[in-house]
């Protein structure tokens, strides 16, 4: 679909976006959590702790971009999908959050897509933009270096 045929977002669609963001970022980081604590190697220990600080990170700025719109309320919470780690290969645990990575660094992708469009057809304030656009440049820096993380692991499997 070219992007003379797609959907421009607005205001109360990049709320909506950014509250599914969020609520993505809190899962991945349960899913790092419970990784972490399955976790027998130190070194793989400490990456998944850099994987998991810097997801906590990318779930406050993007807290801070839905306050900068919504004002103090919070995002509503959405269900995923849970694993149990405990009983996996180490193959089955790299390949799931190889996967998660990947969703959220797309998911972030294609949200900042959309909201330089939403601001060359005039649908979102500039400033609200400028601060969202520099919060999913932050946050997809980090998800580009959660990637070479996850490749280590993947390796090391």
């Amino acid at each position: 679909m070219s992007r003379e045929d797609s959907t421009v977002i607005n205001e109360e669609v990049l709320i909506r976006l950014l509250e599914k963001a969020i609520s993505m970022e809190e899962a991945n980081i349960n899913i790092l959590l419970k990784l972490f604590v399955a976790e027998d190697d130190e070194s793989g220990r400490k990456k998944l702790y850099e994987l998991l600080r810097d997801s906590e990170y990318h779930k406050v700025r993007l807290m801070e971009c839905l306050r900068t719109i919504k004002g103090g309320e919070e995002a509503e919470p959405v269900k995923f999908k849970q694993y149990e780690f405990e009983d996996m290969l180490y193959a089955e645990k790299a390949a799931i959050l190889r996967k998660v990575v990947l969703v959220l660094r797309d998911f972030h992708t294609y949200l900042l897509e959309d909201v330089e469009h939403a601001v060359a057809e005039g649908t979102i304030n500039g400033s609200v933009a400028e601060r969202v656009t520099s919060c999913l440049e932050t946050i997809l820096k980090g998800k580009q270096r959660h990637m070479g993380i996850v490749r280590e692991i993947w390796r090391s499997y």
